[in-house]
């Protein structure tokens, strides 16, 4: 951390010449989602019909130019939580919360030194890599990410670090804080060849304690295919990552590969407008519990949303796997998804999806894991407002099992379905 600070206040001094005082042009935008819910159990032992809610979420983000290449950003939100209750893609129905997601002052300079571009964030941001297989972004993170990044650009390379503090021991007055913190340290770069956008990337987070810290390194590629008129909106991305985990000596090695990738197809036939085709598909490893070895593929912030409920990797909201180590045996998702727009309703867009979800390894005979299947009907009222109707149905996939061995099936070992239904109404600004 102490390194990305010093290249900071580097970059920041050479920024300092070229800063002019102007008047502040602040821009305003946001979005906001009401949505209402109608939830029906089966296969379940207390005998649950149903349950009616409403979840809200909004955001708020503001823009002001403060010198030609000096910008400041925030970014607001508001949500209703509840962790209490099933898990679903945006948020539960409790009380609702306050927090600042983003707040950071950017400079950017053009031809400075040897670089194309130059730009330094320095604030709580985000700092996404590919979609999301090792580090994503998300403004529902409880943990947030308050350092520096830093951006440079060399045509046709683009080479971007970021440090940030995740978590910080405080005194016991909450006043002032004790020595200890958790850390995270990231690198990227990116090109274009042939067209086709390719990565490299290294993320080295630091706990606080002994043996606490782990490393990924990962790779991607990314792109558009175009052969004639055959195969003119197809496109396609593959990630795949490698993790390592430091352990005390004499405890068994622990480390595990992730792979990530998507295919997707639109085109335009007969009574329809457009029609997409597409499918995905992730992988995280999990322990084997053959082997000496213990296998894991776990980085600390994935995040990528392919279903309602199953297929959300996020630990805050969308379930706890495989983030952090909370499913030993990993994880396999794959979301496939076709959707319609008509020609004479070119407002209307039809979808149907499926996201499948089981372990990487099975090691008990048990997937803990539900399916999911979902058919959507989107409207757009105008530019900037639309409206979802929606049902989706879990699927256990296995039925009910005591687990812990007390002889009883307990109700977090209650297997259920859940057949919901869904309205939203979106509007951005």
């Amino acid at each position: 951390m102490k390194k990305i600070c010093i290249l900071a206040a580097v970059l920041f001094l050479v920024f300092l010449p070229s800063m002019s005082p102007v008047i502040a042009q602040i821009n305003v935008d946001g979005d906001f989602r009401a949505r209402w819910y109608s939830d029906y159990f089966g296969w379940t032992q207390d005998g649950r019909a149903q349950e009616n809610y409403l979840r809200y979420l909004g955001r708020l983000r503001a823009k002001a130019k403060v010198t030609n290449n000096t910008s400041f950003f925030t970014e607001l939100i508001t949500l209703i939580d509840n962790p209490g209750q099933p898990v679903r893609n945006i948020a539960g129905t409790g009380a609702m919360r306050f927090g600042v997601s983003q707040i950071y002052a950017e400079m950017t300079e053009q031809n400075l030194l040897v670089f194309d571009i130059a730009r330094l964030r320095v604030g709580r941001q985000q700092f996404p890599i590919g979609n999301g297989l090792s580090f994503g972004e998300s403004y529902y993170y409880n943990d947030k990410f308050d350092g520096a990044r830093i951006d440079l650009a060399v045509f046709p390379f683009t080479l971007s670090v970021f440090g940030a503090v995740t978590g910080q021991n405080v005194s016991a007055s909450g006043l002032y804080p004790d020595p200890g913190s958790d850390q995270i340290y990231a690198a990227k770069l990116g090109t274009t060849l042939m067209e086709q956008d390719l990565m490299v990337y290294a993320i080295d987070q630091k706990l606080r304690g002994a043996y606490n810290d782990n490393a990924v390194v990962g790779a991607g590629i990314a792109g558009e295919i175009q052969l004639r008129e055959l195969l003119r909106d197809l496109t396609y991305f593959l990630e795949g990552a490698y993790q390592k985990f430091n352990t005390p000596p004499g405890l068994p090695t622990k480390a595990g590969i992730g792979y990530m990738g998507g295919i997707s197809y639109r085109w335009g036939i007969g009574p329809f407008r457009s029609i997409k085709v597409e499918t995905r598909y992730a992988a995280y490893q999990g322990d084997d519990a053959k082997t000496k070895e213990i296998e894991q593929f776990s980085p600390p912030y994935p995040d990528f949303f392919w279903g309602s409920r199953a297929g959300y990797v996020n630990g805050d909201v969308g379930g706890d796997y495989p983030r952090n180590g909370l499913n030993p045996e990993g994880s396999r998702i794959w979301y496939s998804r076709i959707y319609f727009i008509p020609k004479i309703l070119p407002k209307v867009r039809l979808q149907f999806q499926y996201v499948k979800v089981n372990e990487y390894i099975d090691n008990d005979n048990y997937n803990s894991m539900d399916d999911e299947f979902s058919a959507r009907i989107y409207y757009t009222l105008s530019n900037n407002s639309a409206i979802q109707l929606r049902f989706s149905r879990a699927i256990p996939n296995g039925g009910d099992k005591d687990k812990d061995g007390g002889g009883v099936i307990t109700s977090s070992e209650d297997r259920y379905s859940v057949n919901s239904y869904m309205l939203e109404w979106q509007v951005e600004f």
